[in-house]
């Protein structure tokens, strides 16, 4: 039977009048009008259109709709690089673009604002980031280039990036308006500067910062390694195709006599490749040696290490690099050792500094010397090793960091600890052996891997404007942790910051709505005429 108008008005109006009163009620609780009421009222029901939209409606679920969409322009978009096409499809695969803004331009509104609020958090924490005159710093000099090379400052004991800005070149004139932000204010004292030795860098170590200059021993070790290890893998694989062609010939021939001849020729190859093995084996040897000797402590014994001890200990692992190099890549290798012993003082100076540093902080603390002989002599040497021995990843460097751990954990136990020395005071003492145990840093590879996180971004991002690269310079400071939890912001200026995201999360406005244009909103009408639910 078909209704008629007048009996579905009717039927329907006890329905109507609940929707009112209940729209009544909400315009009333809320302060707007009834009719706008309706209008979200109908919003909400186009937003639910999966089974968990119900969720972001609640004000738990709306504040944490925030902070995921926040979390994933921040950790993905700002930090990792990843452009905002991708992230909005990522968004609208969460099934999110009926409640936040998800379209490209919309998440470019974001980055941008969590820009602005990261500068903001520089600038609220700048008072913060203050050290007592006098304070002592290791810094590691490097250039990164993108078209206009990026110069890159960092205090390498703490990992705090002192410069990180866009240059038109790196002569010392640039580097030194580059530092005069933070240097010519801030009243610390640059201990040494480790760099790769360039002119310019050299300068701004003795010139610039009135310190002295190290070389860096990565790059050292790697330029006189390179052509001997080339040459010798170059030889190895010679060798093992020429193996490879006789094996093949053996397998094929038929002829007995020609076998013995190949069978005789594979013998003399192989005695070939164990002589290189052995040769190549030395080699390695030899540059982990090396690496193990330029240190504070001698690896062995646990005694000090001064600057002037430094060439004699590195003498012997030369010398069998010198043999290795009358046979292996001759032209370039016995210059690479030639510059490699020139370069020993420029290492050795490192030794120098860091003594010089531990000797007038540890007189700052005591001057009661069975204190000082049990600091240096036992606790510290025991700080530095434990570290070395936590940084490293090369198997038998670690292997060797940790025996030393442990040689010197014992003579730690067996010294006795002088009588002023409570357990209040010994775990102040540790904490200072820790610090400057930090202190002596002999490679800027930190520089360098910063160097590559920073091309991996421009790459993705095709670039960096001035204040993108002042947002991940103050991410790096501020965020980035170490394994113990600490940013660098917090292991140099010694006290804890805010957390940035949280900080940046809580400054932050509401998430862009999403916008839907008249002309779709026409099209949807005009398929529901021709193709009715």
């Amino acid at each position: 039977m078909v209704l008629t108008i007048r009996e579905r008005s009717r039927r329907i109006a006890p329905q109507l009048e609940r929707i009112g009163a209940k729209l009544r009620e909400i315009a009333s609780e809320t302060g707007i009008s009834k009719s706008a009421a309706h209008r979200h009222q109908q919003a909400i029901a186009r937003r639910n259109c999966y089974p968990e939209s119900s969720w972001w409606e609640t004000e738990v679920g709306s504040a944490w709709l925030k902070r995921l969409v926040l979390g994933i322009v921040y950790y993905f978009g700002l930090k990792q690089g990843v452009g905002s096409q991708a992230l909005s499809e990522f968004l609208q695969g969460m099934h999110l673009e009926q409640h936040v803004g998800c379209s490209p331009s919309c998440l470019n509104g974001l980055k941008q604002s969590m820009r602005d609020g990261i500068c903001a958090y520089e600038a609220a924490q700048k008072e913060a980031c203050v050290l007592p005159p006098g304070s002592g710093l290791c810094v590691g000099g490097d250039e990164t280039f993108f078209g206009l090379p990026i110069l890159v400052m960092m205090e390498l004991s703490s990992g705090y990036l002192l410069t990180e800005v866009e240059q038109p070149n790196r002569r010392y004139e640039t580097w030194k308006a580059a530092i005069e932000g933070w240097w010519s204010h801030s009243g610390w004292k640059c201990r040494y500067m480790v760099s790769d030795a360039a002119k310019a860098l050299v300068k701004l170590a003795t010139d610039g910062l009135a310190s002295v200059s190290v070389a860096d021993l990565f790059h050292q070790l790697r330029a006189l390694g390179n052509p001997i290890g080339r040459a010798i893998g170059r030889c190895k694989s010679k060798l093992h195709k020429e193996r490879e062609v006789l094996q093949a010939k053996l397998e094929k021939t038929p002829d007995e006599a020609q076998k013995a001849q190949l069978t005789q020729s594979l013998g003399s190859l192989e005695q070939k490749l164990e002589a290189l093995e052995t040769d190549q084996q030395t080699y390695h040897q030899a540059l982990q040696s090396l690496s193990l000797r330029i240190h504070p402590f001698e690896l062995e014994t646990q005694q000090w290490q001064m600057a002037s001890e430094l060439p004699g200990a590195l003498a012997p692992d030369l010398e069998k690099l010198s043999i290795l190099a009358q046979t292996y890549g001759t032209q370039k290798a016995l210059p690479a050792i030639a510059t490699f012993t020139q370069q020993i003082p420029d290492l050795a100076i490192g030794l120098s500094a860091w003594w010089q540093w531990v000797h007038e902080a540890l007189n700052a603390q005591t001057q009661q010397s069975e204190v000082k002989a049990w600091v240096l002599h036992s606790l510290l040497p025991w700080a530095y090793w434990h570290q070395q021995a936590d940084k490293t990843r090369h198997p038998k460097l670690k292997a060797a960091y940790r025996k030393a751990t442990d040689q010197a954990q014992a003579k730690l136990l067996a010294a006795a600890i002088p009588p002023q020395i409570d357990a209040l005071q010994g775990q102040k003492w540790l904490v200072w052996a820790q610090d400057m145990a930090s202190k002596y840093q002999r490679t800027s590879s930190a520089v360098e891997g910063r160097n590559g996180y920073l091309s991996r971004l421009h790459h993705g991002s095709r670039g960096f404007s001035p204040q993108s690269l002042q947002v991940l310079t103050i991410i790096h400071n501020f965020d980035l942790k170490r394994a113990d939890g600490t940013t660098a912001a917090q292991r140099l200026f010694g006290q804890p910051f805010p957390d940035l995201f949280e900080w940046v999360l809580e400054q932050s406005s509401e998430l862009p709505l999403p916008r839907q244009s008249h002309k779709s909103q026409h099209t949807k009408a005009r398929l529901g005429m021709v193709f009715p639910a």
